[in-house]
């Protein structure tokens, strides 16, 4: 199941993002959804709002869980959630967002670029710009 985070989700999250090396300075700020398998939070994804545009940012699922098809459903939740505003989305797996509808770009909004903290621990040299239109 995929939902809304509540603001009691916000610790479980918190953790989840950490463990998974997806924690960001003002994380608590986002908006989040979770999937749920049997009542556990296992999967988590993050949506900053830019007013014009959202980016989703820090869409993961715990180890035992992967290959199910939660990370999808999370993804695939959230995109018939957003009524038609843009989405981007830097990541290091461009394959797995390209078959929901993301695009590769060049060019992304200036509020978008990430400093070297933000990239600390990722591959900058994968990193790509993707947008979905929602």
């Amino acid at each position: 199941m995929v939902r809304k985070a509540t603001t009691e989700d916000m610790p479980y999250i918190t953790r989840i993002a950490w463990r998974l090396a997806l924690d960001y300075p003002g994380l608590e700020n986002d908006i989040f959804y979770v999937a749920e398998e049997r009542g556990k939070i296992i999967g988590i994804l993050g949506l900053k709002d830019f007013g014009d545009f959202l980016e989703m940012r820090a869409v993961g699922v715990l180890e035992d869980y992967r290959q199910m098809g939660s990370g999808r459903k999370l993804v695939e939740e959230v995109l018939a959630s957003l009524k038609g505003r843009p989405l981007y989305l830097l990541t290091t797996i461009p394959g797995f967002y390209e078959p929901l509808g993301f695009k590769k770009v060049d060019d992304i909004p200036l509020a978008l670029k990430k400093d070297a903290d933000w990239c600390a621990g990722c591959e900058q040299q994968k990193c790509t710009a993707m947008f979905h239109p929602a």
